[in-house]
């Protein structure tokens, strides 16, 4: 049997071959690029490794099972069409050839491959017509090896490269599109153009002048000051600004005005609190771990103010990166660079006394693995978790070795004493809060023990034997034991778990108030349940964790074994491109210590293009709402390719001579000419035919403010925010349905959401309020707010009905609007001055004569409404019953939980304590803040 045919002998069904078409497309060349072609060559080297590695894979490797009887081990079978009964392939002759109906999708019923997302594209089909077209050849394997030995094959501007290997020949040998190949290049270094106007002053805009000269497109002009002003205030902080600081700004005539307030702002404090925000969407920040129980982490938090403060520091980026990779490792004496690990425990985790350790401990693996992908390289390297990646050159044993990086990482909650320059005001008043719940909760536990105890003496006595404690009556046999859970009712066993996980919960929660870090340590294995703290143990002998390639993913199925190291692309394509300056492969430890660091030096490497072009990428993408690489989580072949790839090599370069800043990479690209233009384009028509998603901005991109900035704005401008940066995080009010419903937690339900007591503390930033995996606040989940769970590169940005209630009549709105109005109205008495006051805080400028009628005519009718109207006082609930079921029984069982923080609650400024004026002028507040003016950046 020749090698084809023993590859081929699986039999495989007709829907199948469409699938293994697909791959063959993926790596085929173009047909309109190479217009003669011999199809023998077509078939050596595209049509059979497709066939092998796409094909076989479902059907290939069962020989008993053949679907639609269409057997390619049999080329007269292929011919014949199996089940069919028509030709699959005519040779010569695409058009009566089923296979071509078939991936046409002409049928539905026979449309291939069946799902529609895996459709093939037109240039796919073109090349199986090209083969079929040639006379479908099928030469033997001895035919095969000497055309593959003796042509050299370029079909399609496609590329062989090298890595550390595949499973299989086949998928070594396989070719790339140079394109799909961009990322891992070495960084070019482009000229900047010439253009053929005045040379503008900053780089950026000759890049982005060539590119829409050689495309027609005429830019719009300058945005007004005001706006401007307002957009980079927004941009770098999240709030909006100051009026006596944007009237300065626009007082200002000088040239250096509008540098002068970018510098300003990265001065800020409030600035890390904006691109810390960011940054921890990407990572996937939250204070609970998720899963059944949603356990807290109490320490997370000053892995939060780790990330603002590197941000307000302008620490250079690859110092903040390989932090957090390895600062254990780097300095295990420095507090900051412990603080830092905790970027390695930011995902979702939970293991319990349920969980199988093996697994929970491979789930961290995996999901740490593809994150450092994600975040540092672009690279979603889960895809090679199963099997070699389907569309890049990362092997699966590349996965597996970087996975062996983190092998010996185990979690720890360290010892670290809070930092001079951490937060930490209000520890003690919720720390004694805790303190009380816990000693309540254990006194109501101990009268059930006691109430079974009681019960338990009495069985002994009816029985004339002598009472024994449940430590020492455990020993016995059966028989001479009582009863479990004797003189307990239905009611009495489920309030119990219902007090054995609040115990769990408080005391947990309790640790947040000492001095330990989320962090990790290297040792042996240890998987310790996430319902508990986890010192680092005092004896670190043990065996040295072993790291296999794992067939399928699965930990249960171990193949090959495998040392750490890193993504051989890299120094591959370096290779291929044959630069002086080269990207060393790095020799990793393959003990206990040291696996991260040498990893992290590798990763930070001025020499590893993907790492600097992936953080150029996403610092472009947050000023202009699409990165120059719209993916910046995946810049493989499933990904975005760049628009603009000779700009983001020359910003990479600017980034790495400015020692990884990346504070001058905002004030570059924030005093680019395309930063300050005019959202409005006077040919938007035109433009938008020609560059539909506006990638050669020739106009500023519109973007409504993300969840946390509408929510900080509206605080801000009411006076309300609480400005102090970093601490504990803090319980913002939020919708007090969601609040008191019951979180269920494994067995039993979890206290109840309670917004922290005074308006100083819950008034905070939003970064600082309290993030559950599984409980979201609504008005900020509304708005896109994403969740936890997996890495944001990128928001969305939806307009859906519930946003306009949430802005309309949603507490937050009510009370903030409230806020602002009652502020004004103690400061002006005119109707008039109280608009104009109004509308310039929330507009940044004058209202016009008609919004002054408009918003005086409002005013009025709103106040007439308000005298006839008297609003109810509110009040807060101090007890919520719950009705649950008991785990065990499924007897339904209630009881009363008390909500003890609003039985002393301060709360916002409410309706009730203000006259119908300052009610009436908050609807109008609440209108402008509803208004696109406000909740867009323009």
């Amino acid at each position: 049997m020749t090698q084809l045919q023993f590859i081929l002998a699986k039999h495989i069904s007709f829907r199948t071959l469409q699938y293994c078409l697909i791959g063959v497309l993926l790596t085929a060349c173009s047909y309109n690029k190479n217009p003669t072609v011999d199809p023998e060559a077509l078939f050596a080297h595209e049509v059979v490794p497709l066939l092998e590695s796409k094909c076989l894979s479902c059907h290939g490797r069962e020989p008993d099972k053949i679907e639609g009887g269409l057997n390619l081990y049999d080329y007269q079978n292929l011919l014949s069409g199996g089940d069919t009964g028509k030709p699959s392939v005519t040779p010569g002759n695409p058009h009566e050839s089923l296979i071509i109906s078939a991936i046409n999708r002409e049928f539905e019923a026979y449309a291939m491959p069946p799902k529609v997302g895996d459709k093939l594209t037109p240039f796919e089909i073109e090349i199986i017509e090209k083969w079929i077209e040639g006379g479908a050849p099928w030469p033997d394997s001895t035919r095969i090896a000497k055309i593959v030995k003796d042509t050299t094959w370029s079909y399609g501007g496609r590329i062989k490269v090298s890595t550390s290997g595949g499973t299989s020949t086949v998928w070594d040998n396989r070719k790339y599109q140079k394109e799909n190949l961009w990322a891992y290049y070495p960084l070019s270094k482009p000229s900047i153009p010439r253009t053929s106007d005045n040379q503008p002053s900053n780089p950026i805009d000759a890049f982005l002048i060539r590119a829409r000269e050689n495309a027609g497109i005429e830019v719009t002009e300058t945005t007004s000051k005001t706006l401007l002003g307002r957009r980079a205030t927004i941009d770098l902080t999240g709030l909006p600004p100051k009026p006596k600081e944007l009237s300065d700004f626009l007082e200002r005539t000088d040239p250096d005005s509008y540098a002068n307030l970018i510098d300003r702002l990265l001065d800020s404090p409030h600035y890390g609190e904006q691109w810390g925000r960011h940054w921890l969407d990407v990572v996937r920040y939250a204070d609970s771990g998720g899963f059944s129980n949603d356990y807290m982490r109490p320490s997370a938090w000053r892995y939060r103010d780790y990330v603002i403060r590197s941000f307000n520091e302008d620490k250079p980026y690859n110092q903040f990166v390989l932090e957090q990779i390895a600062g254990d490792e780097m300095d295990p004496d420095d507090p900051e660079k412990l603080i830092a690990t905790g970027f390695l425990r930011m995902g979702p985790w939970e293991h319990t006394g349920m969980a199988v350790a093996a697994e929970t401990r491979q789930y961290y693996l995996d999901d740490v693995t593809n994150i450092v992908g994600e975040t540092f390289m672009g690279a979603p390297l889960s895809c090679a978790k199963c099997h070699d990646h389907k569309y890049d050159p990362i092997p699966t044993k590349d996965y597996y070795s970087i996975q062996a990086v983190f092998a010996t990482t185990q979690f720890a909650d360290r010892e670290v004493d809070f930092l001079p320059i951490e937060n930490i005001d209000k520890g003690t008043e919720e720390l004694e809060r805790i303190k009380m719940w816990l000693d309540k909760t254990s006194k109501e536990s101990q009268r059930m023990v006691d109430k079974e105890e009681k019960a338990t003496k009495k069985w002994y006595k009816e029985k004339g034997m002598a009472y024994l404690p449940k430590k020492q009556r455990r020993k016995l046999s059966d028989d001479l034991q009582p009863p479990r859970f004797l003189g307990l009712s239905f009611e009495d066993l489920g309030y119990r778990k219902v007090l054995s996980k609040r115990s769990q919960l408080l005391k947990r929660n309790s640790e947040r108030f000492l001095s330990k870090a989320f962090s990790v340590y290297n040792g042996p294995l240890r998987v310790v349940n996430s319902g508990r703290p986890i010192p680092v143990p005092d004896d670190l002998d043990g065996p040295l964790p072993k790291s296999y390639i794992l067939d399928g993913g699965s930990v249960y199925a171990p193949a090959d074994s495998v040392g750490p190291g890193v993504l051989s692309i890299i120094s591959s394509m370096q290779t291929h491109k044959n630069i002086d300056e080269q990207l060393p492969t790095p020799t990793i430890p393959t003990g206990f210590e040291n696996r991260r660091l040498n990893f992290g030096k590798w990763l930070i490497d001025s020499r590893n293009p993907i790492f600097v072009r992936s953080i150029v990428n996403r610092v472009w993408q947050y000023h202009f709402g699409s990165g120059i690489c719209e993916t910046p989580n995946n810049f493989g072949a499933t990904g975005g390719q760049p628009s603009h790839p000779e700009l983001l090599d020359w910003l990479s370069n600017y980034f790495i001579d400015n020692n990884y800043s990346i504070k001058k990479l905002h004030k570059l690209i924030m005093t680019s000419e395309a930063y300050k233009m005019s959202s409005e384009h006077p040919d938007i028509d035109g433009v938008s035919e020609i560059d539909p998603d506006n990638k050669l901005l020739s106009h500023f991109n519109t973007r409504r403010l993300e969840a946390e900035e509408i929510k900080d704005a509206m605080l801000f401008l009411s006076g309300e925010l609480n400005s102090k940066v970093g601490g504990f995080p803090v319980r913002p009010e939020i919708n007090m349905e969601v609040a008191l419903q019951p979180t269920q937690t494994m067995g039993s339900i979890a206290p109840a959401y309670q917004a922290s007591r005074t308006p100083e503390e819950r008034n905070r930033r939003s970064i600082y309020a309290e993030k559950f995996r599984n409980l979201i606040d609504p008005d900020l989940e509304v708005f896109n707010k994403p969740g936890t769970d997996l890495s944001c590169e990128k928001r969305s940005e939806s307009t859906v009905t519930p946003q306009v209630f949430t802005m309309f009549n949603g507490n937050n709105t009510r009370n903030r609007s409230l806020a602002l109005a009652d502020k004004l109205a103690k400061q002006y008495e005119e109707d008039d001055k109280l608009i104009r006051q109004v509308i310039n805080l929330i507009w940044c400028r004058d209202p016009t004569n008609q919004e002054m009628d408009k918003s005086l005519n409002y005013l009025a009718e709103m106040i007439a409404y308000h005298q006839e109207n008297k609003p109810v006082p509110v009040s807060y609930p101090t007890s919520v019953k719950r009705e649950m079921f008991e785990e065990m029984t499924g007897v339904p069982f209630e009881y009363e939980e008390e909500l003890d923080i609003y039985k002393n609650y301060v709360p916002d400024l409410q309706p009730s304590d203000v006259d119908a004026k300052t009610r009436a002028l908050s609807d109008l507040v609440a209108v402008l803040f509803n208004s696109n003016e406000f909740v867009y950046v323009y």
